[in-house]
């Protein structure tokens, strides 16, 4: 048997990380089988359709490096892979129910089913809502005449009563479902567009999707679509319904949790793609070792659906970011610098003064073992590019110290005299210096000068922060902290 797997987006809004775990999970197990990975976009849903969001999906899905076999810009011979493209196969399997009393048309008004499930609440105390089935006990003659007038209808399917309808879901075991618990539902909607249940059981059947992995919140679509295959005689494929990604707090994961962004997000903050892959492959299953950073490589030849987990995966967002900085870390200095340049360019800021690429690649190696991403550069190397700086309260305090003024004039004093390199190893030379003649070492001689030239008391290596920075910036900024009151936080 050749795999076949598929994962098939609504373009109603951005890309959200817990269906793309999906999609991820779906895309090894292909790769691991040598099978073929289909992208299809359920489009059916035109009051919520958001333009554009079909084109960043692909691009974000090419951006992670999971290419599909079969669907939109690729094609296929199972195609059309967009579903408003396939609205005539839907009506045409809908005439198969027709013909075999499988469905009936309903009547009923939104109004009138909206009033139906009110009563229902207040006389089932809990029990499971579902349709009555009301228009399912109309003549056929009375069905017949409201047709012919042209009154408003769906479609509904007529579910049989005592059925229990058994499952082996690859991840979650033996499941079984009753239909005495199920209403007769809607499979083609007024407007002639059919449900999601109906709908993606052609698609699947035609298609020939050997293997349908997905969130467990669609467990209880599957009874519905189980009776879909049977009453059209469609083979079943495998079930395996991945465990939910939660937050910190071990809730279902939000599409609006501000600690999670959209793959469209991290891509413009520019994480590396493969550590946001790394992360999310881990979230609900094992590689059966302890090694947590795997290529795609790795991860297509371990993957394996009996290590997924039943339970929910909590999505760390710490752990997100530490991996996301083990990538950088991992990254060739030069070719990120170059990104960084391209992002300069792209914000309109240009580099200091005197500064050149091989400055720019200095400055980006200082930074680049506590970057997650490169947005975090412009952050933390922002007192680079303006030459006005801000002192915070505790570097104010080093400052306005007896000691801290005298070792900060004592540089600046060297600093004018010296018209030699200006580089590290000079600076190494004005500490030595005042070392000797102050006879002050460690914090004390250090952090009044990091004071002075940052803003801050900590940072990166010293003397190489004070070697980025151009000469007259740290003359002028060394003269401002001098003569700033204590109170003073820099030019607002």
């Amino acid at each position: 048997m050749t795999v076949r797997v598929r994962y098939a987006p609504s373009p109603t809004g951005h890309l959200h990380i817990g269906g793309v775990r999906t999609a991820l999970f779906n895309f090894l197990f292909a790769r691991h089988h040598q099978g073929s990975f289909i992208l299809r976009i359920e489009d059916t849903d035109s009051d919520r359709f958001v333009p554009g969001a079909e084109e960043e999906m692909l691009e974000g899905f090419r951006w992670l490096g999971m290419t599909w076999d079969e669907g939109p810009q690729v094609g296929g011979k199972y195609g059309p892979y967009k579903c408003t493209e396939r609205l005539d196969i839907y009506r045409d399997y809908l005439e198969t129910l027709k013909a075999h009393h499988q469905v009936y048309p309903c009547f009923c008004t939104p109004e009138e089913l909206e009033a139906e499930r009110e009563q229902a609440l207040v006389a089932g105390a809990g029990e499971a809502l579902k349709y009555s089935g009301r228009c399912r006990q109309l003549s056929d003659g009375e069905r017949q005449r409201r047709l012919d007038a042209g009154e408003p209808h769906s479609w509904r399917f007529a579910v049989p009563p005592g059925q229990v309808l058994a499952l082996d879901d690859v991840v979650r075991g033996h499941v079984e479902f009753s239909t005495d618990d199920m209403g007769d539902f809607v499979i083609v909607k007024s407007d002639g567009v059919p449900t999601y249940n109906f709908q993606v059981v052609i698609d699947d059947a035609l298609m020939e999707i050997t293997h349908v992995i997905r969130g467990e919140e669609h467990l209880s679509n599957t009874p519905r679509q189980l009776l879909i295959y049977q009453a059209l005689g469609l083979d079943q494929p495998s079930f395996a319904h991945l465990p939910q990604v939660l937050n910190e707090n071990r809730k279902k994961l939000s599409k609006r949790d501000g600690n999670v962004l959209p793959v469209d997000a991290y891509r413009e903050r520019r994480y590396e793609p493969q550590a946001l892959v790394n992360f999310l492959a881990l979230l609900g299953w094992s590689p059966g070792s302890e090694e947590e950073l795997l290529s795609m490589d790795e991860l297509v030849a371990r993957f394996d659906l009996a290590r997924v987990s039943r339970s929910g995966a909590v999505f760390d967002v710490q752990k997100l970011q530490w991996m996301a900085n083990q990538y950088m870390k991992q990254r060739d200095v030069h070719e990120l610098a170059e990104g960084v340049r391209q992002d300069l360019e792209r914000r309109g800021i240009p580099l200091p003064p005197g500064c050149s690429a091989t400055w720019l690649e200095t400055l980006v190696g200082l930074y680049q073992e506590q970057m997650a991403c490169v947005e975090e550069f412009f952050e933390l190397a922002k007192g680079f590019f303006s030459e006005v700086i801000t002192w915070d309260e505790e570097s104010m305090a080093v400052l306005n110290s007896d000691s801290g003024k005298q070792v900060v004039h004592r540089y600046l004093e060297l600093v004018e005299s010296d018209r030699g390199p200006w580089n590290s190893d000079a600076s190494k030379v004005r500490f030595k210096q005042i070392q000797k003649e102050l006879g002050v070492k460690g914090r004390d001689l250090y952090m009044p000068v990091r004071a002075a030239v940052t803003g801050v008391l900590h940072g990166r290596d010293l003397q190489v922060t004070i070697a980025c920075l151009p000469r007259e910036w740290v003359v002028r900024r060394i003269k401002q902290s001098l003569t700033a009151p204590s109170n003073y936080h820099g030019e607002q």
